[in-house]
């Protein structure tokens, strides 16, 4: 599919296939809260969103947050006619400055950076039929109601480099049920397309080379986009001590920069040293926002910046450089944003909202835990039976080891020091990668809403919808597409009236009867993933999804005789 879209002075060309699937028309809108705290429409437009939600899409999750108490929501009102449809909120995500001490010579020690953006951006994806209308509320109490209509009129173009293309080339896998990430590239220019292809290759290939990615890569779609930028490359302010603006840099890493003083023009207005940290790569929200309109469907956004100095960010989306350690910032990051872990380093990080599994304040993430009553540990199924709890550092496999979140003691983490949530250029625990594959199929990361579908939704025969009317004697065949994982096997079991029929452990079975008792029938399809990575005791029925059809049997010979 091609379609050309244009706002103002900005010119987006989309070039992507994707399976033929039922689709919602939304508005696109790009917002962004000022140091103010007021709010802007930085750009609008209507996109079609694959499958047929009526709720909202943001940039971030449209549910109730289970971990990163520190994250920011905004809230706002939706309208319709007029008619105010309630509050919403939506994440903020907080920019993130996490590094490895030492990446040059192999120290991946995490060190954190607090750090602040003077403006923030968001996406609100809602369709047509929803609300033509949203009101927020500044931090002063004034309220800023923005009418689509008015919008699409207005276009709000954004100052972006003039004639910008963008040039996506996506998976095919239905976007309603898969992660959909989208990488975009910044400070590459028409002559550099090749170069961003092979950039994006690598970091593909960082990703899904590691557990638990890897496992689940068919539960993903990897699209990427090109962005012509008018030069190479990333701002690199230079040295300056005491400096506060964006034209120099205080941290005294930037003296040994090799590109300080450099300045280019990129179509994202990539830049090192944000909020005066050296290695604080970050890129201009508003006009990654708007870029990304042009594959609507995004869950998760990743920018690769042309330059080949150490840096990076997490938050809204990943920004990471080309340097080859680099990526290693996108895989923890990520662990923040989709599954929602914790860092597990102790280093401080003054004012950071407190957690508890005990006490009735917010619970902890899924890989941190206050509690120390060994039955009570929420990862006790991953214990290594030879380790005492608490576990002393130096013990291996999964335990309770003391220093997490930011705490020195008093918080807990799975594992010593084998983990990319403390360690970059680690791998995941197996806690953590648990809770990847948790929250694949829990959903709240945007769609489908309520997580990953083992059985493609749209694909069952006859369709469960209704009533399947069964001619007596005439075998009749039901199915269903399976979504099976890259790495592993997925248990299929059918059942009539609820009981197990063996030998049917295929995606389709030929119901057959020579009977009219009973005069209906249930059939189940269920389907389990088997993972490994994750312990039954903590999964609920996640890993377990079905189909019914209910069945009447009809003497269909005996009607047609009167026919």
């Amino acid at each position: 599919m091609r379609a050309l879209t244009r706002v103002g002075c900005v010119s987006i060309l989309a070039t992507f296939s994707a399976t033929a699937a039922a689709a919602t028309p939304a508005h696109y809108v790009v917002f962004t809260v000022g140091a103010d705290g007021r709010f802007r429409a930085d750009f609008y437009t209507q996109v079609e969103l694959a499958g047929t939600d009526d709720g909202v899409r943001s940039s971030g999750n449209a549910v109730a947050m289970d971990a990163d108490h520190a994250e920011r929501r905004v809230a706002y009102h939706a309208f319709r006619d007029g008619v105010d449809l309630g509050e919403r909120t939506v994440e903020m995500p907080k920019l993130r400055a996490e590094f490895a001490h030492d990446p040059e010579h192999g120290d991946g020690r995490i060190e954190s950076f607090p750090a602040t953006q003077r403006e923030t951006s968001f996406v609100l994806r809602i369709p047509l039929d929803a609300a033509d209308a949203v009101e927020f509320t500044t931090t002063k109490g004034a309220k800023q109601h923005f009418d689509f209509a008015q919008l699409a009129v207005a276009r709000n173009p954004l100052p972006a480099s003039a004639n910008m293309r963008i040039n996506f080339a996506a998976s095919a896998s239905n976007p309603a049920n898969r992660v959909d990430m989208l990488l975009l590239g910044d400070g590459y220019t028409n002559a550099q397309q090749a170069q961003f292809d092979a950039d994006a290759q690598v970091l593909h290939d960082a990703f899904f080379g590691m557990t638990p990615y890897k496992e689940y890569a068919s539960f993903v779609n990897w699209t990427t986009g090109f962005v012509a930028s008018n030069q190479s490359g990333a701002d690199h302010p230079p040295y300056q001590a005491g400096c506060t603006t964006s034209a120099c840099c205080a941290d005294a890493e930037a003296q040994t920069d090799i590109l300080a003083g450099q300045f280019v023009d990129t179509a994202f207005d990539a830049t090192f040293c944000t909020a005066q940290i050296h290695r604080l790569v970050t890129v201009n929200g508003s006009k990654v926002f708007t870029a990304a309109a042009a594959y609507p469907n995004w869950d998760k956004i990743i920018v690769v910046v042309n330059d080949p100095i150490y840096g990076g960010s997490g938050g809204s989306f990943s920004a990471t450089t080309t340097n080859a350690s680099a990526s290693q910032i996108v895989l923890h990051e990520y662990g923040h944003s989709f599954s929602r872990l914790a860092d597990e380093y102790s280093s401080p990080y003054p004012g950071y909202p407190a957690c508890s599994d005990i006490s009735g304040s917010a619970h902890c993430e899924p890989n941190v835990t206050d509690q120390t009553s060994a039955a009570q540990v929420k990862w006790s199924s991953w214990f290594n039976p030879s380790n005492p709890i608490p576990t002393p550092s130096g013990h291996s496999g999964v335990g309770l080891f003391q220093g997490a979140r930011y705490l020195a003691s008093g918080m807990y983490r799975p594992v010593d020091t084998q983990c990319i949530m403390q360690y970059l250029g680690m791998p995941f625990c197996p806690v953590c990668a648990q809770a990847y594959v948790l929250r694949l199929y829990t959903g709240g990361w945007g769609t489908p809403a309520n997580g990953i579908d083992l059985i493609e939704p749209g694909s069952e025969s006859p369709a469960t919808t209704a009533t399947v009317n069964y001619s007596l004697g005439k075998p009749q065949v039901f199915q269903a597409d399976l979504l099976q994982p890259t790495i592993g096997s997925l248990g299929v079991q059918w059942y009539l009236d609820g009981n197990p029929i063996g030998g049917a452990n295929a995606p389709s079975y030929s119901f057959s009867t020579n009977s009219l008792t009973p005069p209906t029938h249930t059939l189940e399809l269920r389907v389990t993933d088997q993972s490994t990575l994750v312990k039954p005791a903590m999964a609920g029925n996640l890993l377990v999804h079905n189909r019914i059809w209910t069945i009447k049997v009809t003497d269909q010979i005996f009607k047609d005789g009167f026919q």
